[in-house]
Formats: C-alpha cells, sequence, structure tokens
C-alpha cells in the first residue's frame, strides 16, 4: 500500500520552480544519455550543488560519475509541468498581443491549447485571427464550460484588466496570465502570473547601464594609471 505521504502534493519554492523549466528546456535540446549536475549548471548559468539541491524534489537520482538519465528526468519533469496533458486555455484581447499569442507554435509543445478569443469590439467580433474567430464576451461562460477551459490569457489595456479578471473568474476560470501592466486583485484559490513586458525591459536597461558604468569607470582608473 502506497505511503500516505507521497500521495500529498509537494509545494516546490518559485526560484526552484523556474529553474527546473530550464532543465526541462536544456533537457530538450540535448541528445546525449546521460548528464551531470556539473554540466547542467553550465549550461543554465548556476552551481552543481543548485541543480543538485533542486532535483531533490523530483524522484530521479543521479549516479555518481554517470550522472542523470536525461530521458528518465526529461519525463519526470514533463509529468510535473503536465506537458503531455492538454490545457484548454481562451484569451481575451484581439489586440496585436493577442494576435500573436494566438499564432504562436511554439505553445502546442508544451500541451497548450488557445480554443477560443475574445474582445469586446463589435467590429473584431466575426474576425479571424488564424482559424479562431473573435467571439463576443457575453460566450465566455459557454466556452469555458464546453471545453472545460480553467486558463485566462488577459491582453487588454490595463483600465479594463480587472473588470476582465472578474469576469473570468466568475465563469470558472482558475488560472490567469496577466499582460495587462496592473496588479489584478481576485480570490485565494485564483492563481495570477504577471507577464509585463515594460518592467522586463526596465531591468534589461537597467543592467545595460551598469555594464556602461563599470566599464567607464574602468576605463577610468587605467586612464589615471
Amino acid at each position: 500500500m502506497p505511503d500516505q505521504q507521497d500521495k500529498e502534493p509537494i509545494l516546490i519554492p518559485k526560484p526552484t520552480l523556474d529553474r527546473l523549466k530550464l532543465y526541462h528546456r536544456l533537457l530538450n535540446e540535448i541528445e546525449q544519455k546521460h548528464i551531470s549536475s556539473e554540466e547542467m549548471a553550465q549550461k543554465i548559468g548556476t552551481t552543481a550543488e543548485q541543480v543538485r539541491k533542486d532535483l531533490t524534489y523530483l524522484k530521479t537520482t543521479g549516479k555518481p560519475k554517470v550522472g542523470y538519465n536525461v530521458e528518465t528526468l526529461r519525463q519526470e519533469l514533463e509529468e510535473l509541468f503536465g506537458v503531455k496533458k492538454t490545457t484548454k486555455v481562451i484569451l481575451v484581447g484581439a489586440g496585436h498581443l493577442g494576435s500573436a499569442l494566438v499564432n504562436y507554435p511554439g505553445f502546442a509543445n508544451y500541451g497548450i491549447e488557445i480554443v477560443a478569443i475574445f474582445d469586446n469590439d463589435p467590429k473584431k467580433v466575426g474576425m479571424f485571427i488564424g482559424e479562431l474567430s473573435i467571439l463576443p464576451m457575453k460566450d465566455i461562460g459557454r466556452v469555458v464550460k464546453r471545453f472545460g477551459v480553467e486558463i485566462g490569457i488577459i491582453c487588454v489595456p490595463k483600465e479594463s484588466a480587472q473588470e476582465v479578471a472578474e469576469i473570468l473568474v466568475s465563469k470558472g476560470i482558475k488560472g490567469i496570465w496577466n499582460f495587462a501592466p496592473t496588479r489584478l486583485i481576485v480570490p485565494d484559490d485564483v492563481f495570477v502570473v504577471d507577464e509585463d513586458m515594460t518592467q522586463s525591459l526596465l531591468t534589461l536597461k537597467h543592467f545595460l547601464e551598469m555594464k556602461k558604468q563599470k566599464m567607464q569607470e574602468s576605463q577610468h582608473n587605467s586612464e589615471k594609471a
């Protein structure tokens, strides 16, 4: 009889979960049979100790002087992230970003299928993005129920994002991928992942500026010497 503890889900810290995603991507890119923690660490920019610590959350273990079985580790990570299970998703906001996401072919590799796109602009309703016809907002509940959708993507202006989030939650959505630059207020049992591209660009600009300053300081010190 299996241990009761094995039935309980393990809560993985977000930083570890983020690194496990990187390991999964790495394992998909290599063809070798085994890989060491040192090699994984080098390829994703961390330490071997960190890799081994992260992988203790999995059942797969490595062997001394051999490493981890790539296929076994990849399969366990795919099970962890539900890659082989198709997840139905809806998207709200048929603008440039929403259209780009609907047309992105890479989602299929991770078991993600966008089944419907919605917009509140009557002029857009009925138009096609790829193979999907843009639907009116009033049809969200019907689509969610029909496909068993649990995830919604928000690609609307920040002024409309909270209202859209409330509509999605009221129709049974339990996970929101939010591209609007605003913080959403949702019930505790609803998960929100914010994708703020502006903040990401600001972070990138900050690191580039810091690098320039260090180069200028180094050059200045060199000239003084």
